[in-house]
C-alpha cells in the first residue's frame, strides 16, 4: 500500500463549459483550458495540473491525501480529466474560508470499500471553536472490517491577518489537540487497526527540535513520523523550500504522515521518499535556488511517500 500526503497548491479545476462529447481536455491550450471555467477561481495551470499526476502516477500511490483542494468538483475534474479517470475522488466541503478543502484520491483497482467522515463540527476551546479546516477521515474495509484508517488534516498557517494571535499559536495548539484527540478515540475503538495521520502540518512537528504547537503528538500518543523511522537523510527530509526578507534559502519539513510506534513494522523503509518533480518531458526540475523558481513547480510543497505491508 503505497499512501502520498500532497499539497496540491490551490487544485482549483472547473470544467462546466467543457463539450465532454469533444476532444480531451488535455488537449486543450492553456487559454481554453482557463476558458472551460464560470468559477471566479483560476484553474490550476494544465501543465501544472498535469506535471502533479506524472508526480502521482510516477509513485505508483494507491492513496493520495491531498490538501489545499478546490472543493469536491476540483478534486473529481483531477481524477477523471488528469489522472485518466483510474482514482476515486472523495472530499468533503471544510471550514476553510479560502475555499481550500481536504479530500483523498483512491485508486480504484485496490479491493476495498471506503467510507469517509468529516470534523468540520468537532469543538474546539475558544478561541478556536473549530477546526480551521477539518481532520477528514478515511476508512478502509474488507470484509465489513476496517483495516486501515487515515486523518487527513492542514493545521493553520502561522499567518495572524487579525494580529490578535501571534503566528496563529493558540489556534495551532488547539488544532493540534483536536486531532490527537481524534486520534485517541478511534485508537480506543480500533487498537489493532493502523491509524495514519497525515497533511501539511504548517510547521516542524518532527521528534527533533519540535516547535512548541506540536509537543503534545509527543507528550500524548506514541505516534511517530514515517519519514523519520525510515532513516532518511535529513539533508533529503523536506517537503518545502522558503527564502526569508533578505533573500536566504531554508528546507523544511512540513508535511508528514504518522503512524504508531506499535505499526511501525508495516513501513518498508527503502520505498518511502519524498518524490521531486519533474518537468513534462521527464527532465528532473532543480530544487529552488531563489525565490522565482519555485514558480516553475506544480506545487509550492513537495509530496511525501510511503510504503505500508498492508493486505485485505
Amino acid at each position: 500500500m503505497k499512501v502520498m500526503v500532497l499539497n496540491a497548491q490551490d487544485l482549483f479545476l472547473f470544467m462546466d463549459k467543457h463539450d465532454h462529447s469533444a476532444s480531451p481536455v488535455t488537449e486543450l491550450t492553456e487559454i481554453k483550458w482557463q476558458l472551460m471555467s464560470s468559477s471566479l477561481f483560476s484553474n490550476k495551470s494544465k501543465e501544472k495540473c498535469l506535471m502533479l499526476a506524472n508526480a502521482i502516477k510516477d509513485a505508483e500511490a494507491d492513496i493520495v491525501m491531498v490538501t489545499e483542494v478546490g472543493g469536491p468538483e476540483s478534486l473529481a475534474n483531477f481524477a477523471k480529466y488528469v489522472l485518466n479517470d483510474e482514482y476515486l475522488a472523495l472530499s468533503l466541503p471544510s471550514n476553510s474560508d479560502r475555499g481550500i478543502d481536504l479530500g483523498y484520491l483512491i485508486k480504484k483497482s485496490l479491493a476495498y470499500k471506503v467510507d469517509i467522515h468529516t470534523h468540520i463540527d468537532y469543538p474546539l476551546p475558544l478561541p478556536a471553536k473549530r477546526f480551521s479546516r477539518d481532520v477528514l477521515r478515511l476508512d478502509l474495509k474488507a470484509n465489513d472490517k476496517a483495516q486501515m484508517i487515515l486523518l487527513l488534516v492542514h493545521i493553520k498557517s502561522k499567518l495572524d491577518m487579525s494580529k490578535t494571535d501571534f503566528e496563529g499559536r493558540s489556534r495551532r495548539v488547539l488544532e493540534v489537540k483536536g486531532l490527537l484527540e481524534i486520534y485517541q478515540n478511534l485508537e480506543r475503538l480500533h487498537p489493532d487497526v493502523p491509524i495514519l495521520i497525515g497533511g501539511d502540518f504548517n510547521g516542524h512537528a518532527g521528534e527533533e527540535n519540535t516547535e512548541e504547537e506540536f509537543k503534545s503528538i509527543y507528550e500524548m500518543t506514541d505516534l511517530k513520523d514515517i519519514a523519520y523511522l525510515s532513516n532518511i537523510p535529513p539533508e533529503e527530509r523536506f517537503s518545502y523550500v522558503y527564502f526569508n526578507r533578505g533573500g536566504n534559502r531554508f528546507e523544511q519539513q512540513i508535511d508528514y504522515l504518522f503512524i504508531s510506534d506499535k505499526f511501525k513494522h508495516l513501513i518498508e523503509p527503502t520505498e518511502c521518499y519524498f518524490p521531486r518533480y519533474k518537468h513534462l518531458s521527464g527532465a528532473p526540475l532543480p530544487i529552488p535556488k531563489r525565490m522565482e523558481h519555485k514558480n516553475t513547480l506544480p506545487s509550492d510543497h513537495y509530496p511525501f511517500l510511503a510504503t505500508l505491508r498492508l493486505n485485505p
